[in-house]
C-alpha cells in the first residue's frame, strides 16, 4: 500500500506560534496593566467601584486565555521545529555535498590548469591551442542554495595555507526566523572539532580524526571517527561514539559511505537508553543523495529510515531490527 505524502508547513506553524505569543502578551497586559481608577475622574464612586468590579471578574478569565495562549505557541512552535529540524539537516547535508563536490572539482581542474602550464613552460605543448584546460579561477568559498520563499542555506569554506579546507561552516535560515548553523575546524594533523546549534537550541560539541588515502586514480577512501555530546535546553546530555567510511570518486563525483554509532541519552519521554545505528548512504554524480538509517534498541527491536533525493521519507518498525528481518510500515 503506497504511503501518502505529508506536507508540512512549518514555516506557517511557526508563525502562528508567534501570532499567539504575540496575543498573550497583549492579554497579560490588559489583565495586569489594568489602571488606578483613583487617578481618573470618570464620575461618581458608583461607576469606579462598577469598573474595579469588572477588571476583577475578568482578571481571572483573562489568566486562563494567558494559559491556554502559551500552550498553543508551545504547541505549534514545537511542531515547526520539529519538522524544520528533519528539513535543515537535509537540506545542510545537501548543500555541503554540493560544496564538497564543486570544492573538489575546482581543486582537479586546477591541477590540470597548473600541470598544462608546467608543459607549456617546458615547450612541450602549445600554449595556443584551442583545447588547453581553462583557468578556473578563483577558488571556491561559499555556496548558497535557496527555494524561492525566502528559505536559504549556506556553506563557507576557509582555507589553509596548504590550500586544504580549514573550516566549513553551514547555516539554515528561514524566512520566519527559524535557523541552525554548524562550524567545523580542522587541524593539520587530521583531526577536527565542531559546534552546532540546532533550530531547538540543542548544542553539540564533536571532535574527531580523519584519515585519507588514495585507492588508484579513481577512488579515495576516507575514515572518520568521531564523538559528540548534545546538550538539551533542559541540560540533558546525549553522547555519541562511531566511524563513518566514505569512498568518493573523483572523476564521477559518486560517494558511497557507511556509517556505524552508538548514542546513549533520554528519549522523548526522558529515559535514558542507549541506541546503535549504522546509516548508509549514497550521491550520484549530481548530488542526489539516498540514505538509509537502521536504529536498534537494547531489546532488539529498531526503526529502519529511507530518505530519498526527491525528499520522500519512508520509516520502518521491526521486533527484530538486530536481525534485520520483520520489517513493517511504521504506522
Amino acid at each position: 500500500m503506497p504511503v501518502p505524502d505529508i506536507a508540512v508547513d512549518y514555516e506557517l506553524l511557526n508563525e502562528v506560534a508567534k501570532k499567539a505569543g504575540s496575543l498573550k502578551t497583549q492579554v497579560s497586559d490588559a489583565r495586569t496593566k489594568a489602571p488606578d481608577l483613583a487617578d481618573h475622574d470618570i464620575g461618581s464612586p458608583t461607576a469606579r467601584i462598577a469598573l474595579r468590579g469588572y477588571y476583577l471578574r475578568w482578571g481571572s478569565a483573562f489568566k486562563r486565555s494567558e494559559e491556554k495562549l502559551e500552550k498553543l505557541q508551545e504547541l505549534y512552535e514545537g511542531v515547526a521545529k520539529r519538522w524544520a529540524n528533519w528539513d535543515f539537516r537535509l537540506a545542510a547535508d545537501a548543500n555541503k555535498q554540493a560544496a564538497a563536490i564543486a570544492a573538489d572539482h575546482w581543486a582537479g581542474q586546477k591541477a590540470i590548469y597548473d600541470n598544462w602550464q608546467q608543459l607549456v613552460r617546458e615547450g612541450k605543448v602549445d600554449p595556443n591551442d584551442s583545447d588547453a584546460p581553462k583557468d578556473p579561477g578563483e577558488r571556491p568559498s561559499t555556496w548558497t542554495s535557496t527555494d524561492g520563499a525566502g528559505n536559504s542555506t549556506t556553506t563557507t569554506y576557509t582555507y589553509g595555507p596548504d590550500g586544504k579546507p580549514q573550516s566549513i561552516t553551514t547555516t539554515v535560515t528561514t524566512a520566519s526566523g527559524l535557523t541552525s548553523t554548524e562550524t567545523t575546524t580542522y587541524r593539520p594533523d587530521g583531526s577536527y572539532t565542531s559546534h552546532s546549534t540546532d533550530v531547538h537550541g540543542n548544542v553539540t560539541e564533536s571532535n574527531g580524526t580523519t584519515t585519507t588515502t588514495q585507492n588508484g586514480p579513481n577512488a579515495k577512501t576516507t575514515v572518520n571517527e568521531f564523538s559528540s555530546t548534545t546538550t538539551g535546553k533542559d541540560d540533558s546530555k546525549t553522547t555519541t561514539a562511531g566511524t563513518t567510511t566514505s569512498v568518493y570518486n573523483p572523476l564521477t563525483g559518486e560517494r558511497n559511505s557507511k556509517t556505524t554509532y552508538t548514542t546513549t541519552g533520554p528519549d522523548e519521554d526522558g529515559k535514558v537508553r542507549t541506541v546503535t545505528g549504522t546509516i548508509e548512504a549514497t550521491v550520484d554524480g549530481q548530488g542526489r543523495e539516498t540514505t538509509t538509517t537502521v536504529e536498534v534498541k537494547a531489546d532488539g527491536s529498531g526503526t529502519k529510515t529511507v530518505e530519498t533525493p526527491d525528499g520522500r521519507k519512508e520509516k520502518w518498525v521491526s521486533d527484530d531490527a538486530s536481525g534485520d528481518t520483520g520489517w513493517r510500515l511504521a504506522p
